[in-house]
C-alpha cells in the first residue's frame, strides 16, 4: 500500500469514527446535545480534525441522514426484488420501516424530524419505489396514489412516534406494539 493510499485509508477511518461518535453521543444525550467539541473529545482528537472532514455540525448531520435513507432504501429495494405481490410488498415495507425505526431510534428520529434538511436523492428514490408499489395496487390510478401514500405514511410514522414516546400505553398491556401496528397496516391495505 502506497503512502497516499494509506493516508486516504486513515482519513476514511477517522471520518467513520467521527460519524460513530456522533451517533453514540446522540444515543446518550440526544441530537440537540451534539457538538463538534464533544465529537472530538469522544474520538480523542482536536476539533480541527473533525472540521477536516465536515464543514460544520449540520454537514455532519446531513451525511448521517443521507446514510440512514440509503440504508432504508436498500432494504426497501431488496424487498422489492424479493416480493412481486404489491400487497405483500407494502406489508413487508411497513415491517421494514418499523424495524428500522426501533433498531435505529436516534437515527430514525433525526431522519424524520421536522427540522431535518430538505429531501435528498436517497429519500426521493425511496419515494419513487413507494409510488410504484401504490401504482400497482391502484391499477395505475395516479390521482389516488398520493393520498394513499400520505395515509400510509401517517399511519406508520404516527404509530411509531406514539410507541417511541409512550412504550407502555395502558390499552397495549400484554400486546406487542409491533403486532398492533401490523394489524393496523393490514387493515389499511385490505381497504384499498
Amino acid at each position: 500500500m502506497s503512502h497516499l493510499e494509506r493516508r486516504q485509508k486513515d482519513k476514511e477511518e477517522i471520518k467513520q469514527r467521527i460519524l460513530e461518535a456522533a451517533r453514540k453521543i446522540a444515543a446518550n444525550e440526544g441530537w440537540h446535545a451534539l457538538t463538534i467539541r464533544k465529537i472530538a473529545d469522544e474520538i480523542e482528537y482536536t476539533p480541527p480534525i473533525v472540521y477536516e472532514h465536515f464543514e460544520n455540525k449540520e454537514d455532519l448531520i446531513h451525511e448521517i441522514i443521507d446514510a440512514g435513507f440509503s440504508k432504508l432504501g436498500k432494504e426497501f429495494s431488496v424487498a422489492r426484488q424479493s416480493e412481486t405481490d404489491s400487497r405483500k410488498l407494502l406489508i413487508l415495507m411497513s415491517l421494514i420501516h418499523w424495524d428500522f425505526a426501533f433498531n435505529n431510534v436516534e437515527l430514525y428520529q433525526l431522519m424524520f424530524s421536522l427540522e431535518r434538511p430538505a429531501h435528498n436523492e436517497e429519500m426521493l428514490a425511496i419515494g419513487r419505489l413507494i409510488e410504484g408499489t401504490f401504482l400497482d395496487l391502484t391499477n395505475n390510478n395516479k390521482e389516488l396514489i398520493h393520498e394513499l401514500i400520505f395515509n400510509w405514511m401517517c399511519l406508520m410514522q404516527g404509530a411509531i412516534s406514539i410507541v417511541m414516546k409512550n412504550p407502555s400505553l395502558p390499552h397495549q398491556k400484554g400486546k406487542n406494539p409491533r403486532d398492533l401496528y401490523m394489524n393496523m397496516i393490514s387493515r389499511f391495505i385490505d381497504s384499498l
